[in-house]
């Protein structure tokens, strides 16, 4: 990780630090040196402490009294709650956003599948998943209302995780734009019934691939082990 030197440490330190956990730079179960942090970002502990404070509300981070923080563990059963929470409040928001969309809303959409298409082959990338959570967004925008994208940020970046450890490995970038790709037809559609279906199917294929690799990984870890 890069040190840090910019006016807020805070800021920068949980930017850093929730981009480590959810590449998987930080694994599930690791300890979390706050001291070693201190020394690789080149700043103090408190601003550590404040970041991973914020991090344990987001849920990415663990931690109790008189023991070492941990990066949180993954469980597909929490993935199960995270999809049904966003379906929650996406697929009304969906809905909304199909039949109160006008012209700049629909531009937004297309602008950020052709950006995401920019990107398609790079799903290791930043840029990708800053593109992925702006095409999700203008999807629903138009139906969001000021506590939505409150709301679904720490489920956005939950899921991500997810997604970034278990689905980049065993799903190819053609498909996840191809699924996309899918969304954005039904949103041009203007049939709110046809978006809530696209993406009901989407966080379904999501999970399922999710849980196809997180299987992978499991088995061989415990090859590994022995």
């Amino acid at each position: 990780m890069k040190r840090i030197e910019v006016a807020s440490a805070v800021d920068a330190a949980v930017d850093q630090l929730r981009d480590a956990i959810l590449t998987g730079e930080m694994q599930p179960g690791e300890a979390i040196r706050i001291k070693l942090l201190a020394e690789q970002l080149g700043i103090s502990h408190i601003p550590i402490r404040e970041a991973l404070r914020q991090l344990e509300a987001e849920g990415l981070v663990v931690s109790s009294p008189r023991r070492t923080p941990v990066v949180a563990g993954v469980a597909v059963e929490e993935l199960t709650a995270l999809y049904e929470l966003r379906l929650m409040v996406e697929i009304p928001t969906a809905r909304r956003a199909v039949e109160q969309s006008g012209s700049a809303d629909l531009a937004a959409v297309r602008t950020a599948l052709r950006r995401m298409e920019e990107t398609a082959g790079e799903p290791g990338s930043p840029d990708y998943w800053d593109i992925h959570r702006d095409l999700h967004w203008a999807l629903i925008a138009a139906g969001a209302n000021v506590w939505t994208q409150r709301m679904l940020d720490p489920l956005w970046r939950a899921t991500e995780r997810y997604v970034r450890l278990f689905v980049t490995r065993y799903r190819s970038p053609d498909d996840a734009l191809r699924m996309h790709r899918a969304l954005v037809a039904a949103y041009e559609s203007g049939d709110p019934d046809a978006l809530a279906t696209e993406l009901t199917e989407h966080f379904a294929e999501t999970e399922r691939v999710v849980r196809a690799g997180y299987g992978a990984a499991m088995e061989a870890r415990q090859a590994a082990a022995g």
